[in-house]
């Protein structure tokens, strides 16, 4: 899909035909990064300046993409700056008439979106019943059993898998394997109006067939975006967690910020001509976050 939007699309659809005459993708980057010095510490933004020719195939993808789906929707504008507020509105709209025609007793959140962007904290905030996954991943030093995944080695993985006790499952290159088990979605959803889940777009799509076992039910796909520009303000929020941590930066990259996440965005748009209830929520700040997913499903 991601090629797609290249074909489709040359970035004079993404980018103001002034924007491109006047500078290079690579300048506006450039130009992106001084804008967000009232964010994040020069640190944080010089280690991505060091790095943008790396994160520029990714700049211009993101903002095609982004294109895209504005189209798909049905919406237009002319700055691109201003589509990510665009589209969360248009597809705020579509699902609240939706939720007040079906008036469902049972909301199953689906929390996706790239890396960096906020997703576990902005899950957090919301304070609603979690589903726990399950994983072979290791586990981080601030994690805990139970809490924030079931660790397990690939030998219980595949022992679950056989007995047919997830819901969905997969694995990720070099990140392990990932699946829901149907006991932790149906405990929650048993205590709890809304039940939330963080997961790829893609498995949270194939859990639309199982929610409807459950009368009166509807399942929400919550895509999470940085405020514009969407690839340089991911590409420093990942730059202050690796600062944070340690880890390498340019790893990173390529596991969090490359054109896989792209894909998981191309799967979305097929979540949406699929009739699936999708809302895009813009992470200005996690409080305004919270507050909209609440306003809609709480």
């Amino acid at each position: 899909m991601v090629i797609l939007w290249y074909n489709e699309f040359t970035m004079k659809d993404a980018l103001s035909s002034n924007d491109l005459e006047n500078n290079s993708p690579k300048t506006l980057f450039q130009k992106d990064l001084v804008a967000l010095r009232r964010f994040y510490s020069e640190k944080v933004l010089s280690l991505v300046e060091k790095n943008i020719d790396v994160l520029l195939r990714d700049y211009t993808a993101w903002q095609t993409a982004l294109t895209t789906m504005a189209r798909s929707l049905g919406v237009e504008a002319t700055n691109a700056n201003e589509i990510p507020n665009i589209i969360e509105r248009a597809t705020f709209a579509k699902v609240k008439d939706a939720l007040f025609l079906k008036k469902p007793k049972k909301i199953l959140l689906g929390i996706a979106g790239p890396g960096a962007v906020g997703k576990e904290t902005i899950k957090n905030g919301l304070g609603f019943d979690t589903v726990i996954n399950t994983t072979t991943r290791p586990k981080r030093s601030y994690e805990n059993h139970g809490e924030h995944y079931h660790f397990v080695d690939d030998s219980t993985f595949r022992d679950i898998a056989s007995q047919d006790s997830f819901v969905v499952s997969m694995e990720r290159p070099d990140r392990g394997k990932y699946g829901i088990q149907k006991r932790d979605l149906e405990k929650v959803l048993l205590r709890s109006k809304v039940a939330v889940v963080e997961e790829s777009p893609a498995s949270l799509i194939s859990l639309r067939e199982y929610i409807k076992t459950y009368k009166d039910s509807e399942l929400i796909l919550t895509y999470i975006l940085p405020p514009s520009p969407v690839l340089p303000h991911l590409a420093a929020r990942l730059a202050n967690r690796c600062q944070g941590s340690g880890d390498d930066f340019r790893l990173a990259i390529a596991s969090t910020l490359n054109l896989r996440q792209l894909d998981e965005f191309s799967s979305v748009m097929d979540a949406i001509t699929k009739g699936v209830n999708v809302i895009f929520v813009v992470n200005d700040s996690v409080e305004n976050a919270v507050r909209k997913v609440k306003d809609l499903v709480g």
